[in-house]
């Protein structure tokens, strides 16, 4: 660590021991420390030149009046305000709505405009700084969240710092990349209409336990540097604060700019696993060479053109219909340009393409290669199966596998394994429609007829429920031997000792007692459902056993058919039973598996049932390993698939 983290975290500690009485009073010090002697922190109220004057606040950094001035104990001016603080012993929910609702007093009140040509900002920077927190800082994002749909952007709380715990606050995230840092309140002016920028704006948990203060201290210095940019050389490198701080960072739900300039909730499609993007279109010079490729992406009441390549963006975006000066603000990226957002569907883009191809020397090529838009089964997000077995296991993944070769190759291996699920699930689906409607036609004597004591059945479905049980038992098995133990030897675990012989199976699990003893309980449960699953599938490969058949009998002046039975059971109700054991495996195994591999300072938790978003109703979510909600734990259960 640098000698200011030294320095900091000190600081931070010395916090940690004030009493609740001493604790602004011990903020305050600590914060004069790290701030140049050109600003000086306090306890006040503020005022505007409307007369506009706002509760005290117990924490207050502004830039003094001038050298040698004497402050006085009265409100202080707004436009010399950088940073207002509430601090709180306890926070819960409702301290936060009445911490936030007094920082958005401060950002009301009126400031003198920036002059043109000055790059500073006027904004003051509201935070919340708590001691303890009752609720978990999930909890915390969520209510903010809601407080932030509700509040106009321009008076959102800045950051939640609880001490020695973790810090919430927003990051930046481009079209197509990573999250991009830490998001400081715009300045004036900066998402104006009509071409404000395109990026979100992401609520994250920072697992900063006791460097938590740090990172609150770093965050202000920043802002000091961009409210007074003339002084800046004499703060101290806030990000030298950050040696030691996590790098990792737990995304929430966000915000994209309207077109009108406001921050908006991002819409539910714009999420990782969500997004299906437009086809990209090719530009090419008068002599074929490429020399970029152009996307539309649908945005808040608008849209957002995105270019890779040689071309500059500003220059094509002349070709939009009824173009206008501000279009030009293009974000330029490593990899790619981002126009702002614009106000236009894909009709318009059509037309810009149009115009491009009509009006200059470049050409345009629409058909280089195809993303298919198809239905995905007769289900969306929706449904708890897909929610559950795609989407929520595939966000967690999305932050344990970084690295975008790694990640696709645990990709691959998950899509052999979904695909195997599925064909298990359908055939669980075939089996019991098919018994089902040949038991009713029975019954009513469509395909059955008595013949003095004999009985003519004119349906034979033996042959496919024979053949629907073993497809249902070849993909099943592939499910958790192919699928699931594979996605395990890729991330590090070995459980191959679970489809061995008992003495052999009996060795693995203790072995794996002593690393992991809540898997290996799991394992010696699901043992009894895997062993039962496999040896069926072996006994009908090797022709060992052979499916029953349907029998029939008569009842009174009707014809019943008996449904086969397989070792005591009804052959629906044991599909339906390996089927919901499978479904359970394939999830929970996955999530396990990905969760040993989490970052330090981050985990998973389930999501209570009746919690569930209804739109994609994940099961787990992820969040912090300290204040965070609490962590999840595999464990055996003969609870079926939608009763968790």
């Amino acid at each position: 660590m640098s000698d200011i983290s030294e320095l900091v975290l000190r600081a931070a500690e010395s916090l940690v021991t004030a009493s609740i009485e001493e604790f602004a009073a011990s903020v305050r010090a600590a914060l004069q420390q790290f701030v140049s002697s050109d600003f000086a922190v306090r306890a006040a109220a503020v005022v505007d030149d409307r007369g506009r004057t706002t509760p005290n606040y117990p924490v207050v950094i502004y830039r003094k009046a001038a050298e040698h001035a004497v402050e006085h104990a009265q409100p202080l001016p707004a436009d010399r305000v950088a940073v207002v603080i509430e601090i709180c012993e306890d926070l819960n929910e409702e301290r936060l709505r009445e911490a936030y609702s007094r920082i958005a007093q401060v950002k009301q009140l009126s400031k003198t405009p920036v002059p043109k040509g000055e790059r500073r900002s006027n904004i003051t920077l509201g935070l919340v700084l708590a001691a303890n927190s009752l609720v978990s800082l999930d909890q915390l994002a969520d209510q903010l969240y809601k407080l932030d749909c509700a509040t106009p952007h321009k008076e959102w709380l800045d950051m939640i710092v609880v001490a020695s715990t973790g810090v919430i606050n927003y990051a930046m995230q481009f079209p197509g990349e990573n999250l991009a840092g830490d998001f400081l309140p715009p300045a004036e002016g900066a998402f104006a209409s009509p071409a404000p920028p395109a990026f979100y704006v992401v609520i994250v948990m920072r697992p900063t336990g006791p460097v938590s203060f740090s990172k609150m201290v770093a965050f202000i210095v920043a802002h000091l540097g961009l409210f007074a940019p003339d002084v800046a050389g004499k703060q101290v490198n806030w990000s030298a604060m950050l040696d030691g701080q996590p790098t990792g960072a737990i995304t929430t739900l966000g915000f994209q700019p309207s077109v009108q300039g406001q921050l908006v909730p991002a819409p539910p499609e714009s999420y990782n696993g969500r997004f299906i993007p437009n086809k990209p279109v090719q530009i090419e010079g008068s002599n074929g060479e490429v020399l970029g490729a152009i996307q539309f992406m649908k945005w808040h009441t608008g849209g957002v053109i995105l270019l890779a390549g040689k071309l500059p963006l500003d220059g094509l975006l002349v070709f939009l219909p009824d173009v206008r000066p501000e279009y030009a603000r293009v974000i330029k990226r490593p990899s790619h340009q981002i126009s702002p957002v614009l106000p236009i569907s894909n009709l318009e883009f059509d037309q810009f393409l149009s115009n491009i191809q009509q009006r200059s020397n470049l050409r345009v090529r629409k058909e280089i290669g195809s993303i298919v838009k198809e239905k995905f089964l007769d289900e969306g997000a929706s449904s708890p199966f897909i929610a559950r077995c795609t989407l929520g296991l595939l966000r967690i993944r999305e932050n344990v596998l970084t690295d975008p070769a790694r990640r696709d190759d645990f990709d691959k291996r998950f899509e052999s394994a979904f695909s195997s699920l599925l064909t298990a699930r359908a055939a669980s689906k075939s089996l019991v429609e098919i018994w089902k409607r040949h038991n009713e036609r029975v019954a009513s004597g469509e395909v059955a007829q008595i013949e003095g004591r004999d009985i003519r059945i004119l349906e034979n479905i033996n042959k496919q429920l024979s053949e629907g049980f073993e497809s249902f038992l070849n993909a099943s098995t592939r499910v958790i031997k192919t699928g699931v133990q594979g996605l395990c030897t890729f991330m590090g675990l070995d459980i191959g000792f679970l489809f061995k012989k008992e003495a052999t199976f009996e060795t693995g699990a203790e072995r794996l007692h002593l690393v992991d003893a809540p898997l290996a309980n799991y394992l010696v449960e699901a043992r009894k459902w895997t062993q039962r699953l496999i040896l069926l599938r072996n006994n009908l490969e090797h022709e060992i056993w052979q499916f029953p058949k349907v029998q029939y009998s008569i009842k009174g002046a009707e014809v019943c058919a008996a449904e086969p039975k397989i070792e005591g059971d009804r052959v629906t109700v044991l599909v339906d039973f390996l089927l919901d054991r499978t479904l359970c495996f394939f999830e929970e195994m996955i999530a396990h598996v990905l969760q040993r591999k989490f970052p330090e300072g981050s985990t998973i938790t389930e999501i209570g049932r009746d919690l569930r978003v209804a739109e994609a109703p994940e099961r787990f979510r992820i969040t912090l390993a300290q204040g965070g909600e609490p962590p999840w734990q595999i464990s055996y259960h003969a609870n079926r698939f939608d009763d968790t």
